[in-house]
């Protein structure tokens, strides 16, 4: 396994794909029967495409949209990768409206890659209520 190879496609995807809206650039870096774990906040979803789904939400309803990563670890077909990001929220964010304020966030990603240096899994672990919090009145407190 090439560690490095893996890291630089989280960053590619985060960093390029996600931040830029090219999400084009995400053809090819994920495995056919690809599985995204996001928990009771993002959900569960299957499929090359599903990553792509759940960041094209996002960049509708986060304007300027950006991720970097912060930090990697890789270990045999695993990169775990501390991101930070930020966007003004324009739509609704996990079920609270948008208010046009700039936000931010932090979350972890576990990535496992497949025998062809394609992503396959991913568990996402982000601070929901800290996002929700920045929405103002219509936010938990």
């Amino acid at each position: 396994m090439d560690l490095q190879r893996h890291k630089d496609t989280i960053r590619r995807v985060r960093e390029d794909a996600l931040s830029t809206g090219r999400l084009e650039l995400l053809d090819g870096l994920y495995a056919e029967g690809y599985r995204y774990h996001g928990g009771e906040t993002f959900g569960e979803l299957e499929g090359r495409d599903a990553f792509a789904l759940v960041a094209g939400g996002f960049r509708q309803v986060i304007e300027g949209m950006t991720e970097r990563v912060v930090d990697q670890v890789a270990e045999g077909d695993r990169v775990a990768t501390r991101l930070a990001g930020s966007g003004r929220a324009v739509g609704e964010v996990l079920g609270v409206p948008g208010n046009g304020r700039e936000v931010t966030w932090t979350g972890m990603v576990l990535s496992r890659f497949d025998a062809e240096g394609r992503i396959a899994e991913e568990w996402v672990e982000a601070d929901a209520l800290a996002l929700v919090r920045q929405l103002g009145d219509g936010g938990a407190t």
